[in-house]
């Protein structure tokens, strides 16, 4: 088994005093450049692995940040997850993943073991409102992604204008009577309620698609939209915004056992423009993943060197519709 360097031994080789190779390794700007590069030269060399137990204790910074979503089924989270991860290891953080299962109380373990854990700070997609006050309480930093909160630091998109655009695409493109499928009223649905009555259209609230809190899976979402067909001796719009991709991909299959066509008969936007929509050719309502990452990351970040004011941060990103095939119709 080969045996493991130590940090004076580095210095040793380098020439140089102990300290000055912590301070390289922890990265202090102080330091001489020519010194600098003779002793990551030696690092290289020797394969040197810094004691990363040793640095949190001495530093009392781990350089570890907690993650918590409410599921990890939705590709979107998947890529969500993928980023913060790449963005995090470029800044020299780790992360810790947790998944809440869109459950407060197991939302408020995950932050538990955060603190047990010492991370620095953690990032958040919230199950609700339920655990944001106490976690504002907290001494350590966390800022909310996907959403917006007023309590805590957060980086989210514009989800009322998200609602707007698809509205107005759908008028545009000759519709008169109009769907939507999703577990809430929220401010995707308001957005698209509101653009309607803008332009001289009442939405019909039976012509929403209401699923269950518990539909957070392909099968379940797929038996309350079979289960609301069957209620319906036909569907009374011609178009339908659903609350993300996955339920505008089982909604398209659901129809399709009823010889609904898409686009012809019903035109589908689906919300967060997953991997999933570009291959199933789905018009999705697009979220900038990559600035959101990098924004959330920079706000943590400063909190964490305390780099940033102390009134709390809230930023709506714009949305934007990919037009594909399953809107791409035109009604005379």
């Amino acid at each position: 088994m080969t045996r493991k360097i130590t940090m004076r031994e580095i210095a040793k080789l380098a020439n140089v005093s102990q300290p000055t190779v912590s301070r390289i390794i922890n990265g202090n700007k102080g330091v001489n450049e020519e010194i600098a590069k003779r002793v990551l030269k030696v690092i290289e060399e020797v394969g040197y692995v810094p004691n990363k137990a040793a640095q949190t204790l001495k530093r009392n910074q781990s350089n570890i940040i907690g993650i918590s979503v409410t599921e990890i089924y939705n590709p979107y989270f998947v890529e969500l997850i993928d980023h913060l991860e790449s963005e995090a290891r470029k800044k020299g953080y780790n992360i810790i993943l947790h998944n809440s299962k869109h459950n407060p109380i197991i939302e408020w373990e995950n932050i538990q073991n955060f603190m047990a854990r010492q991370i620095d700070g953690f990032i958040i997609v919230p199950t609700g409102e339920y655990n944001l006050q106490r976690i504002s309480e907290l001494d350590i930093p966390a800022v909310i992604i996907t959403q917006n909160a007023k309590t805590l630091d957060s980086v989210g998109l514009n989800h009322l204008k998200a609602g707007m655009i698809a509205a107005e695409n759908f008028i545009h493109s000759g519709h008169i009577k109009f769907g939507y499928i999703g577990t809430s009223f929220d401010d995707k649905f308001h957005g698209y309620e509101s653009a309607l009555a803008e332009n001289g259209f009442e939405f019909d609230h039976k012509n929403y698609i209401q699923l269950k809190e518990t539909s957070k899976n392909n099968f379940l979402i797929r038996r309350d939209i079979k289960n609301y067909f069957q209620k319906v001796e036909s569907l009374d719009f011609t178009c339908v915004f659903t609350e993300n991709d996955i339920i505008a991909i089982e909604f398209m299959r659901a129809a399709e056992e009823r010889n609904i066509r898409i686009p012809e008969d019903i035109s589908i936007i689906g919300f967060d423009d997953t991997y999933l929509a570009k291959i199933m050719g789905i018009s999705s309502i697009h979220q900038p993943i990559d600035e959101m990452v990098k924004t959330t990351l920079e706000i943590l970040l400063n909190r964490i060197e305390n780099e940033v004011s102390l009134d709390k941060i809230n930023i709506h990103l714009e949305p934007t519709l990919i037009e594909r095939k399953t809107s791409m119709f035109r009604r005379k």
